[in-house]
Order: C-alpha cells, then structure tokens, then sequence
C-alpha cells in the first residue's frame, strides 16, 4: 500500500477512463471522489462490445493492481473475434485485418467498467452545473444543491462535457488552449438481435471479428457478434448516415418504444431503397423493435494552432479522454487513448513531490496528452475518409 496523500481529486464521470484513473490514483494513496450524472451505475445503457489495443492494455496494467489485473480477461468478449473486415453493400470484402493483429482485445463494456468500479467510491446522480477556482481549492457545485472541494477536477465526463463547456465561462480571458469537440455530419442508428448459429452462416465474413459494410449514398452498416450483459450471444449492427435534418423524428429519441420503432422503420426503408444483401436486410428487418439503441452522433476534435498549457491558470482543473479528444470510431483508437490518458495523469501525480506545483504537472500532463490525441485523431479521420473513398 503506497503512503496516503493529502491532495483530494474530484473526478467528473464514472465512464471508463474516470473509473481507470481513480483505480490508479487510489492504488497510490490519493483521496478520490467520483461524480456521475447518471442515477445507477444502470440506468443508461453503456453499448456493448469495446476493443482496446496495445495502448489501453498497457495503460490497464499501470493503473490496476495485480490482482485486479488478473481479473481483466473476465471481462473479454467470447466468441467475437478479435479482428476487422472492410466489404461492401453485397458482403464482398475489401480487405481483413486478421485476429491477434494491432493487439485489439474486444470487451463487454458493462463487465469492464464494473471492474474498473470495484473499491471506488461514486457518487451516483451528480450532475455538475458550475465549478469555482479560488487558486487554492477547486469546488464542483451540482444539481441537487450539493458541493464538493478538492484540489484537483478532472472532466471524465465525454464527448458533451460539463468542464470542458465550463472552462470559458469560468477562466474567460485568462483561459489556455482548450479543444473544440464537434459534431460530424454523421448519425448512428443501431439495434441488435439474439445470435443463433444460423448467423455464423449468413454473416461468415464476421466469424473474425468486426465489418463494416460499406453502402451507396455514404452509408455504411456496422456489424458485430457480441455478448448481451447476461453473457447470452447477440449480434450487434449499426447504421451510419449523413444527417440532413437534424430534427427529424428518428433523432427525437425518449426510450420510449414509438421512439424505437421510427429508428427501425428508417432502417429497414433506407436499406429496401439500396441494394443490400438479403442476408444484411434480414439482420435490419428481424431486429425487435424494444432492441433498438437510441441514436448517437458522431464527434471530432479541433485542436489550437498555437497551444498554451495548462488550459486551467491554476491547474487546477483538466481532462480526460472524450471530453479532450473525440474521434471518429474507424480505427478503435478512442478506448485505448482515454486509458493512457489516465495512466499518463495518474502516474504524473503519482511522482509529484509532496507540495505540488499545479500549473507545472498539468502543462507537463496536457502538452503530452494532446499531442498523442492529435496524431489519434487524424489517424481516426483519414481512415473514414479512406473507408469513404472505397465505396464511390
């Protein structure tokens, strides 16, 4: 047990790389509090398959004790595949990345976060409305009326975050470089429906792993074998489409069954007008229509031509993860980033000696993280652009 530390983190967000970085942190004696808007660690769903590479698992290693380690591939997904195929609207491949190749392990997000929740203390239904900066403490003001102090705030909180939303308003002229998160002109529709072994025949190009199905009209389809949390077979898909009216009734989404069964009705419309193989429209058509997600919209990040670090005048206050660099899903880069993001601020604390010199550790801190976020995300964005020019 390495010796307790006096500074107190207030971390916003109990997604993955909130969780990793507070299991890292407290591995190192540090006083830790994580805030999540979410009411149970249930109530929202958390997808379902995510794959981390060489990065994240190295990062995970850092952050974990051994014995948590050991449990990790408790959470991989069986019988999934761990590689990648690129093909077209009839099911005739571009091209594959095999299994074990770039190290990419697929997950069930709810075991791992889980995991990664064990010893942590959260405290669920917080959502954040303000933080203050007197230079020498940082408060987190929330919903419910509630506050909290610490000396360091960090946004976990993704790609619509709080903090990072906050940082202008409450620095304005004295703040550093922050990124801009942005909207793509990209919306994702996606459902799934109970594995039986008939789809290893008609989906045999997802024996290996994940496909994207490149479509006409710069649409694409997702699909995946994976694992429902009660460890039963699933097959996942997802359609991906340009947005042209961002308030059309498919994005207006309440949980409830209506809103589910627009999203499926567009599907299978979208997938009738196109010539899609019979065996990809079956997948769209025979989805149940409870089984249907609410749509997602697709982020990237732009990045300051002239960076000044820390972000925050005190550092005081940083990100992690989303909430610092979204990118498109293309090349399965955004998991493992936010858990070396973690790793990265964890151990930087970590070595620090006992009287911290904030703006220093955080300019140290960001001016790393950005500059690995923006070689990812152009990575991630010219491989959408790669994935889009294959299918004219």
């Amino acid at each position: 047990m390495k010796k307790k530390r006096n500074e107190k983190i207030l971390i916003i967000g109990a997604g993955l790389g909130g969780l990793a970085l507070a299991q890292g942190l407290i591995r190192d004696g540090f006083n830790v509090s994580v805030f999540e808007r979410d009411e149970s660690p249930t109530s929202r769903s958390q997808g379902y398959r995510i794959s981390i590479r060489a990065l994240g698992m190295s990062a995970l290693n850092m952050l974990l004790t051994p014995e948590k380690m050991s449990k990790v591939s408790m959470a991989k997904a069986t019988d999934v595949g761990d590689g990648y195929t690129c093909a077209n609207e009839k099911m005739e491949a571009f091209f594959s990345v095999p299994q074990g190749q770039d190290a990419a392990v697929p997950f069930l997000r709810s075991e791992l976060r889980s995991l990664l929740q064990e010893g942590v203390n959260v405290e669920w239904g917080k959502r954040l409305v303000m933080f203050e900066d007197d230079g020498d403490n940082v408060i987190a003001h929330f919903e419910d009326g509630s506050y909290a102090v610490g000396d360091l705030l960090v946004g976990c909180d993704g790609g619509a975050s709080t903090v990072r939303e906050l940082l202008p308003i409450v620095y304005q002229n004295r703040l550093g470089s922050v990124p801009t998160v942005i909207e793509s002109t990209l919306a994702t529709l996606g459902g799934e429906i109970e594995r039986t072994s008939k789809w290893n025949t008609l989906l045999p190009l997802n024996k290996i792993g994940l496909v994207h199905y490149l479509g006409p009209n710069s649409h694409y389809l997702g699909v995946c074998f994976s694992e429902r949390n009660d460890r039963s077979p699933t097959v996942f898909w997802a359609f991906t489409e340009k947005i042209e009216d961002l308030k059309a009734p498919r994005y207006q989404f309440d949980q409830g069954l209506q809103s589910r069964i627009r999203i499926l009705d567009h599907c299978k419309q979208l997938m009738r007008n196109e010539p899609w193989h019979e065996n990809l429209k079956k997948l769209v058509y025979d989805t149940p229509p409870e089984a249907i997600m609410a749509p997602w919209f697709i982020r990237t990040t732009r990045f300051s031509d002239s960076p000044q670090f820390p972000m925050a005048p005190t550092g005081r206050v940083t990100l992690v993860g989303d909430s610092a660099h979204s990118m498109p899903t293309q090349r399965g880069l955004g998991g493992s980033n936010v858990l070396e993001d973690a790793r990265l601020l964890s151990a930087l604390l970590t070595a620090s000696q006992e009287s911290i010199d904030w703006p220093s550790l955080m300019e140290k801190y960001e001016k790393e993280m950005f500059a690995r976020a923006k070689i990812a995300v152009q990575e991630s964005e010219n491989a959408a652009e790669y994935f889009r020019s294959l299918r004219p």
